[in-house]
């Protein structure tokens, strides 16, 4: 494989042997592919100032598509700059791509698409819950996981606003009933997240753990680092 200037993003970056650095990047055409930058730690100016997360770049690379060689670094606009909180939740969406995202070279332009608006949101700081949780539910629509929000798995019935559900990963959505330790949502709030508007402080809260619930099956009880540091940054808030 050999790729010519493709849009990508940088998702996560380690030292690799003596000079190197080996990255995580998301690509519009080949989805996430792992790329060794050779020598880039020498190289402090240039081609390695651009290697920066939320930097839209153009990259050129060779190799087979477990591990790639990178070629040649372009930057493709200016950089988003995310401060305190929607660092955080940067940090969040990087995560859960390099998770999710097996290495495959399918095009990948929509959910590109969205990453990159995410960012954009991110770096306005506007509602940044909305964005996180959007751009979960496409996340999984991506992977083949959509969620069926707008009935009832064993009746077919349509949601209502006044009833409450909850959502089993593996089969779909249930009417509510007591004893249950999954949370649960309101059709109202389903609602808000099949339409993406109309969001409020209640129906935000109830489809964060809703979807939490649908993250965590689909890790396999794996914990998220950023989540962790959300978790610290609320004890530091809450003193």
């Amino acid at each position: 494989m050999n790729i010519k200037l493709c849009p990508a993003f940088i998702l996560h970056q380690r030292p690799y042997r003596e000079n190197s650095l080996l990255l995580d990047i998301f690509s519009e055409q080949f989805g996430r592919i792992s790329l060794v930058a050779k020598g880039s730690k020498q190289n402090k100016r240039g081609q390695s100032g651009l290697l920066q997360l939320y930097q839209p770049l153009l990259l050129s690379w060779y190799g087979q598509k477990e591990l790639c060689t990178l070629t040649a670094c372009e930057a493709d606009g200016p950089r988003f700059i995310l401060k305190a909180e929607s660092a955080l939740c940067g940090l969040y969406l990087n995560e859960l791509l390099v998770r999710f995202l097996p290495i495959t070279e399918i095009d990948s332009s929509r959910l590109f698409n969205n990453y990159k608006q995410a960012l954009d949101a991110l770096q306005s700081a506007n509602h940044n819950e909305i964005i996180l949780r959007l751009f979960e539910k496409y996340l999984l629509n991506y992977l083949g996981y959509a969620l069926v929000l707008d009935h009832e798995v064993e009746t077919g019935q349509l949601i209502d606003d006044q009833q409450r559900y909850y959502y089993q990963p593996d089969s779909g959505l249930y009417r509510w009933r007591q004893g249950l330790s999954l949370p649960s949502i309101s059709g109202r709030s389903l609602q808000h997240l099949i339409d993406e508007q109309g969001f409020d402080k209640t129906s935000l809260n109830e489809i964060k753990h809703v979807m939490r619930t649908v993250i965590n099956f689909y890790l396999g009880g794996k914990e998220l680092q950023s989540r962790q540091l959300f978790g610290q940054l609320q004890q530091y808030s809450a003193k």
